[in-house]
C-alpha cells in the first residue's frame, strides 16, 4: 500500500516538474474529442445544405393542354320539328351510329361492341332502362353527346352537330330502347334554351339559327401567338417613333406637343382599330383617358384644324 502510495506522488512530482509530459498524456484524449466534434458539425452542415436545395421544379411536360378545335358552324337545329321522328330522320341517325357508336355500344346497342371490352365502366347497353346518368329522353341523349360522362369513356361529340345528335338520339330511341319516355314541351324548351338551339316549329316566330363555334387553340400556341403579337406590336411603335423624330411637319409638332409618354400614347392607339374610321371615336379615346394614355391636357387647346391634321397624321403612321 505504501508502494502505491509513493509511487502516485513520485508520478505527481514528475509531471509537475516536467508539464509537457501532461499534454503528451492528454493529447490523444483532446484529438479524439475535436475530431468528434467535428464530425458532428459537417454532419449537421449537410442537413443544412441539403434543405436549403430549391425543390424540383414542376414538370410541365405533363401538363394537359386544351385540344385544337377549328371553327365551324353547325346546321339550325328546329328542337320541335326534330323531336317527330320520320324515316329521313332515322336513317341520318343509323349512319351516324354505325359511325361513330358501334365500336363500343354494339351493332344491337346492348354496349359489346369490339372495343368494349377494354373499357371500365361498360358502354351503355341502350336495351335496358337501368343505370342512364341522363335518362333515355331525346333531352338527355343529346345531353350526354354534347357533354360526355364523367368517368367514363364516353366523351363529348363536339364534330356532331346539333340536329344530328337530334337524329342519332332519334335512332337509339327507336331501335334499342324499350317504350322510351316521350319529352315534354318544357323538356324540348329547357334542351333548346340550355344548347342555343331553336324552339321553332315550322309556325314558330323564331325561325331556326345555326351555331356558330368559335374554336380554340392550346395554351401553349395562344402563348406564342401572343408573344409574336406584342413583339410585332413593339416593333411597329418603334418605326412609327424613328418616322416622328425625323419629322418637321405639323402632324409630328401636334404629337410632341400633347404626349407626355410616346411609348404608351402609341401602345393605346395601336391595341385598338374603333377609331381608324372616326375622327370623334380619335378625340374620345385620348381625351377620355387623358393622364393614363401618355397624352397631357395641351389637348384641350387643339383646334378643330389640329385635331384633323393630328387624326389625319396619326392614322397615316398606323
Amino acid at each position: 500500500m505504501s508502494n502505491n502510495v509513493n509511487g502516485k506522488k513520485s508520478l505527481f512530482a514528475d509531471l509537475k516538474e516536467h508539464p509537457v509530459k501532461i499534454l503528451a498524456l492528454i493529447y490523444p484524449y483532446v484529438l479524439i474529442i475535436g475530431v468528434g466534434i467535428g464530425l458532428f458539425y459537417l454532419s449537421k452542415t449537410n442537413q443544412v445544405g441539403n434543405n436549403l436545395i430549391p425543390p424540383a421544379a414542376i414538370d410541365t411536360t405533363t401538363f394537359h393542354d386544351l385540344p385544337l378545335i377549328k371553327p365551324s358552324t353547325a346546321p339550325a337545329a328546329d328542337v320541335m320539328t326534330l323531336s317527330q321522328p320520320n324515316d329521313a330522320l332515322i336513317a341520318k341517325g343509323k349512319e351516324i351510329y354505325t359511325t361513330n357508336c358501334v365500336a363500343c355500344h354494339g351493332a344491337d346497342g346492348k354496349g359489346d361492341g369490339i372495343a368494349a371490352g377494354a373499357l371500365v365502366p361498360k358502354p351503355r347497353n341502350f336495351t335496358s332502362l337501368n343505370g342512364w346518368i341522363n335518362g333515355p329522353k331525346i333531352s338527355g341523349i343529346f345531353k350526354t353527346l354534347s357533354e360526355g360522362i364523367k368517368g367514363s369513356a364516353m366523351v363529348a361529340f363536339d364534330v356532331i352537330s346539333p340536329k344530328d345528335k337530334l337524329a342519332l338520339a332519334q335512332y337509339i330511341r327507336k331501335t334499342f330502347v324499350p317504350n322510351p319516355p316521350e319529352d315534354s314541351k318544357d323538356d324540348l324548351t329547357d334542351l333548346a334554351q340550355k344548347y342555343k338551339l331553336s324552339v321553332g316549329g315550322k309556325n314558330s316566330e323564331q325561325p331556326a339559327q345555326s351555331q356558330t363555334n368559335p374554336g380554340q387553340i392550346p395554351i401553349k400556341d395562344a402563348m406564342i401567338f401572343t408573344e409574336r403579337e406584342g413583339n410585332e406590336k413593339y416593333e411597329k411603335i418603334m418605326d412609327v417613333l424613328k418616322q416622328i423624330s425625323s419629322d418637321n411637319g405639323s402632324g409630328a409638332n401636334i404629337f410632341n406637343n400633347v404626349v407626355d409618354d410616346k411609348l404608351k400614347a402609341l401602345t393605346m392607339l395601336i391595341s385598338t382599330d374603333e377609331w381608324h374610321n372616326n375622327e370623334k371615336v380619335f378625340v374620345d379615346l385620348i381625351v377620355n383617358e387623358l393622364g393614363q394614355d401618355g397624352f397631357n391636357d395641351k389637348v384641350h387647346f387643339l383646334s378643330d384644324s389640329d385635331w384633323d391634321t393630328f387624326y389625319n397624321y396619326m392614322s397615316k403612321l398606323l
